[in-house]
């Protein structure tokens, strides 16, 4: 295991490494907007340059106190809550990221190899992708998400989900830390960079040429996309406050909660109806902006229904159901109704936002709703934050969909950074898919991750979003491998620290056996 740093280390100012921690988390708090593209290659390359030129304690508690710093108030315009919530999930955060920094500064420290450059890339990849799996908001604040705005970075997703593309990411940072400290071997370290930049220049030319080779992915159809917001949503919007405060309702605030969501309904009827009657094949709601109380759900089916036979079109409706009497009140769907007026499949959010959502909903389905619509072609749906689980998708693959219908709700400080996100999920598993988002950025993508259609919620008069979006798949190796390349990371790195941590066990163990002790080890005094 690696010392203190070396002596060209040393000489370089002292304030250097200070000053690299304070930009590092400068650019952090980008993370959670439109300008994260660079802030995703260097703030890593910034925290090792820190890391590794500090004691082991020093650089830990270093990047713990400036990510839970930075992080957390990133996390106040993104999380709603309490300030202390924000905090404390960025402080769960940054003791990955400093537990992470502080592995690589003891088993490969600031004269490492070249070798020594791969253990960070694997080990904060595969803590990623682990940690996704139990995490409560799945793949949100992964690295690969940065790059969103790039897209022939973007294609490689298509081979290694998002896990190839964090392993690159943090990649650079331990390469450029591997070549400054080693900048006095002069060209003896172009090798090593070489390396690097062919396999970024590899995976830009596959991204490249994914792209300029990619023609329509299936027939194109008509789609829109309907959000009612605005005045005439106002009272109902009321309502939800109240009751996600917590406010208890009497049999009046049922009354006009319920008259105030009619208003709404009736408009997203009479905005399908228009866009129907204008050529659209496909209609989707965003999630949850028809709202009814329980026994009025079947009411609202059957006027979709009548729009649908009526137009021969193809309607999701996307309905927040309320039962009071519950302690589940909430039923978070998706019901798709054919031209024929019948329901073709309907499916309850599986994954509901931790808080208030989760607390209040009922059991979700257990995968996607697939199934084939006549004159558009294998449709899918899921809901909102389901989309931040990449395995939510996998069954659906296996089934054929070809678009994903995948009404959404978020909020300001998401915006657009969740749909960008969802964009990913059609590129891994090579399906289209239309995101209708109240208070947020809508879009229509094919499977390339391109862009036929969007719409932001905050800047558009009407909030309907129209498109010729071409519908089909498009082959991907990431549909049939899943996630190997986060799990082969991750065990990589673990097999690389336990060989560490026995090697420097033994070590020890040697040291204190040659040790000499006793009477016999003191030095006997000169004649």
């Amino acid at each position: 295991m690696s010392g203190h740093p070396d002596e060209g280390a040393r000489r370089l100012p002292m304030f250097m490494p200070w000053l690299a921690l304070g930009v590092g988390s400068g650019l952090l708090l980008l993370l959670n907007t439109e300008w994260a593209v660079l802030p995703g290659w260097w703030m890593g390359a910034l925290f090792l340059f820190f890391s590794r030129r500090q004691r082991p304690v020093v650089g830990f508690v270093g990047l713990l106190v400036a990510n839970t710093v930075a992080a957390g108030v990133a996390n106040l315009g993104v999380f709603p809550g309490s300030g202390a919530s924000a905090f404390g999930m960025a402080l769960g955060g940054a003791m990955v990221v400093a537990g992470g920094y502080l592995a690589d500064r003891l088993i490969v420290g600031p004269r490492g190899s070249f070798a020594g450059t791969l253990l960070l890339p694997a080990l904060m990849t595969g803590v990623e992708y682990f940690s996704s799996l139990g995490n409560p908001f799945g793949t949100w604040g992964v690295l690969a998400y940065t790059q969103a705005r790039v897209p022939v970075l973007v294609q490689l997703v298509s081979v290694t989900g998002l896990w190839g593309l964090t392993f690159v990411l943090v990649w650079f940072a331990t390469v450029a830390n591997w070549a400054l400290e080693h900048r006095e071997a002069g060209r003896r370290v172009l090798p090593g960079v070489a390396v690097y930049a062919a396999v970024v220049v590899a995976i830009l030319g596959f991204g490249a040429l994914r792209l300029s080779r990619a023609d329509s992915v299936g027939r194109p159809v008509q789609v829109a996309g309907i959000t009612v917001a605005g005045e005439l949503a106002t009272g109902r919007e009321a309502g939800l406050s109240r009751l996600m405060k917590g406010d208890v309702f009497g049999d009046e605030d049922w009354r006009a909660f319920a008259e105030a969501s009619r208003g709404v309904n009736e408009e997203l009827l009479r905005l399908s109806e228009r866009e129907a009657a204008s050529g659209a094949k496909l209609l989707l709601w965003s999630e949850g902006n028809a709202v009814v109380l329980a026994r009025e759900l079947e009411a609202l089916i059957a006027r979709g229904s009548a729009l649908a036979r009526e137009h021969g079109v193809w309607l999701g409706m996307s309905v927040a159901t309320l039962t009071p009497e519950a302690q589940r009140m909430l039923r978070n769907e998706l019901i798709l109704v054919g031209p024929d007026g019948a329901v073709a499949w309907r499916y309850v959010k599986s994954r509901p936002v931790p808080g208030w959502e989760a607390e209040h909903s009922v059991p979700g389905s257990t995968e996607p709703a697939v199934g084939m619509a006549s004159g558009v072609g294998v449709l899918g749906g899921a809901i909102c934050f389901d989309g931040d689980f990449p395995g939510v998708f996998a069954s659906a693959s296996e089934r054929g969909i070809e678009l994903l219908l995948l009404p959404s709700s978020d909020w300001k400080g998401i915006s657009p950074l969740h749909t960008r996100q969802a964009v990913f999920r059609a590129v891994e598993q090579g399906f289209s898919m239309v995101r209708q988002v109240n208070q947020g950025l809508s879009v229509a993508v094919d499977g390339y991750g391109r862009v036929y259609g969007e719409l932001d919620h905050f800047t558009a008069e009407e909030r309907v979003l129209r498109a010729e979006l071409p519908v089909g798949r498009v082959p991907t190796l990431y549909a049939r491998i899943g996630d190997a390349v986060g799990v082969l990371s991750g065990l990589v790195a673990l097999g690389w620290m336990l060989q560490a941590s026995v090697r420097g066990l033994l070590a020890r163990r040697r040291s204190t056996a040659t040790q000499p002790t006793g009477p016999t080890a003191q030095t006997p005094a000169a004649p």
